[in-house]
C-alpha cells in the first residue's frame, strides 16, 4: 500500500517572466482588486516590466480613484465594453471566497479562467513571512507569546543588512513575489529600524504586511512617512473592561490614541496605507463591536471580525494532556465555540490540505527556518541564506511538527474563515438588538 501524500506537500509552479509574457498575450492588464494584494502584486509586475491598465474594485469608497496614478475603476467599465473586454488580461486578488465570486462572474462575460483571468497567487503560490521582531510588549491570553519564558528562550530583531538579503534571495527564487508578512509571534512596531526596511520592501517592489497590538507609538509618525502598503491592528473590545483582559498588559487608552494618531499620519502624508482593524469576537465584547464599528467607520479603517481562539500550541497541549495553562484557560472559557467543539470540527476536515501549506518559508529574525507559522519556535534550518527553497520543502514535509499537527486535525483547526459566516450572522443581531 502506498503511503499518502502529506498534507502540507506543495507541487506549484513559480512563474517566470516568460511565462508571463505568454500569458498575458500582450493584451491590457488589469488587477481586479486594489486592497493590499492587489497593489502589492502591481509592484511585483512593474519589477518584471509589466505596466497595468487600471485597477478594478467595486468598493465605492475607491473607485475613481488612483493609486499611484493608476485609476481604480467599477469592474462593470471593463466587462461591458466589449472593445475593451476582448483585449483584457484579468488578474484576481483577493481572498479566496471573493476569487471564486470573481471568477464567476468572469466566466459569465465568456472569459476562461487560465486564458483571459488568473488568480495572482498562481504567479507565486508561497506566501513567505518574515519574523523580524522576535519580541512582543503584551502578554495575551490565548497567545503562547505570552507564556514567553517556557517558549521563548531568545529575542532580537533582524539585521537591517540580513533583512535586504532575505529579500533579494526570496525574489531570486520567486521572480513575482508579491507580499510578505513581517510577523510571527513578535510585534513589528518594536524593530527600531522598521521606516527603512518598509523602505527597503518599496524599493524592491514588495508590500510588508505588518500586524501590531498598536500599544507602543513612539515612532508612528515616521513608520507612516515610509509608506507602509497596509497595517493590520488587532483589538478584542472596546474600552479598557474587556480589551485589557485578552489583550493583557496593553492599554486601551494608548491603543486608542495610536489609532487616531494612524489616522493623522496617513492623511497629513497622503500615503494611501491600508488599516484593516481585526476584531476578535469572544462571549465577552460581542456587544462592543458596534462601538468599534462606528470607530472604524469614522476613520476610514477597514474592519474585519474573526472568532477568538487559542492559539494551537495550546490546543496541541489540550489534547495531549487534557489540560491548558492559567492563561490559556481563561482565553478558552470566553471562546464562542468551545475549544472541544473546534477540535470535533477540525477533524471533520481532516482529509484536507493544510491550511499553511503555501506560507513558506517562515524565517525567524536570527535567519533560522521554522517549520510553521502557526506553532511557537521549532527549528528547520539553521539559517536561510545557507538553504534551497527546494531543501525547505522537503523538510518541512517531513517534520515531525507537520505530522503530529495532521495527526490531530490540526492543521484544520485554526480556520477563522470556518466561522466567518457564524461571526457574521452573530453581530448582525448584536447590531439590530441595539
Amino acid at each position: 500500500m502506498k503511503n499518502k501524500p502529506s498534507k502540507v506537500h506543495v507541487d506549484y509552479h513559480i512563474y517566470t517572466v516568460n511565462d508571463a509574457k505568454k500569458l498575458f498575450n500582450n493584451r491590457k492588464i488589469y488587477i481586479w482588486g486594489a486592497g493590499q494584494k492587489g497593489r502589492g502584486f502591481l509592484k511585483a509586475l512593474e519589477r518584471n516590466g509589466f505596466k497595468i491598465e487600471a485597477f478594478l474594485d467595486s468598493s465605492p469608497k475607491l473607485i475613481g480613484e488612483y493609486y499611484e496614478g493608476i485609476p481604480i475603476l467599477d469592474p462593470k467599465e471593463i466587462f461591458e465594453d466589449k472593445n475593451k473586454l476582448n483585449n483584457a488580461f484579468i488578474l484576481t486578488a483577493s481572498v479566496d471566497k471573493k476569487n471564486k465570486e470573481m471568477f464567476k462572474i468572469c466566466e459569465k462575460y465568456g472569459l476562461e479562467k487560465g486564458k483571459d483571468f488568473i488568480n495572482i497567487q498562481r504567479f507565486t503560490p508561497y506566501y513567505p513571512v518574515i519574523e523580524i521582531s522576535g519580541s512582543c510588549n503584551l502578554s495575551c491570553i490565548s497567545c503562547p507569546r505570552g507564556d514567553f519564558r517556557s517558549r521563548f528562550r531568545k529575542t532580537g530583531f533582524m539585521d537591517i543588512t540580513d533583512y535586504e538579503r532575505v529579500i533579494k534571495k526570496l525574489i531570486a527564487e520567486m521572480p513575482f513575489l508579491y507580499l510578505v508578512d513581517l510577523y510571527v509571534w513578535g510585534d513589528p512596531f518594536l524593530h527600531p529600524k522598521l521606516p527603512e526596511i518598509i523602505k527597503i520592501n518599496n524599493k524592491y517592489g514588495i508590500a510588508g504586511g505588518i500586524s501590531t497590538n498598536l500599544n507602543y507609538g513612539n515612532n508612528i509618525e515616521e513608520i507612516i512617512k515610509s509608506k507602509p502598503p497596509q497595517i493590520r491592528v488587532s483589538v478584542s473590545g472596546y474600552g479598557p473592561e474587556h480589551y485589557e483582559i485578552t489583550h493583557k498588559n496593553a492599554k486601551w487608552d494608548v491603543f486608542y490614541n495610536n489609532l487616531l494618531m494612524l489616522h493623522k499620519y496617513i492623511k497629513k502624508y497622503d500615503t494611501k496605507t491600508i488599516v484593516e482593524v481585526y476584531f476578535h469576537v469572544n462571549k465577552i465584547n460581542i456587544s462592543e463591536f458596534k462601538k468599534v464599528k462606528e470607530l472604524c467607520d469614522e476613520l476610514g479603517f477597514r474592519l474585519n471580525s474573526t472568532i477568538s481562539m487559542v492559539f494551537p500550541d495550546y490546543a496541541l497541549e489540550y489534547i495531549q494532556t487534557g489540560k491548558l495553562p492559567t492563561n490559556a484557560q481563561k482565553g478558552a472559557d470566553i471562546m464562542l465555540v468551545s475549544l472541544d467543539d473546534m477540535l470535533k470540527n477540525a477533524k471533520k476536515e481532516k482529509d484536507k490540505d493544510c491550511l499553511l501549506k503555501r506560507i513558506v518559508p517562515v524565517i525567524n529574525w536570527d535567519l533560522s527556518v521554522m517549520p510553521c507559522c502557526n506553532y511557537t519556535y521549532r527549528k528547520l534550518a539553521d539559517n536561510y541564506l545557507d538553504i534551497t527553497f527546494e531543501e525547505i520543502i522537503k523538510l518541512r514535509e517531513n517534520h515531525p511538527l507537520c505530522k503530529t499537527c495532521q495527526k490531530y486535525a490540526l492543521h484544520r483547526y485554526f480556520n477563522p474563515l470556518y466561522y466567518s459566516d457564524y461571526i457574521d450572522n452573530l453581530l448582525k443581531v448584536e447590531i439590530k438588538n441595539e
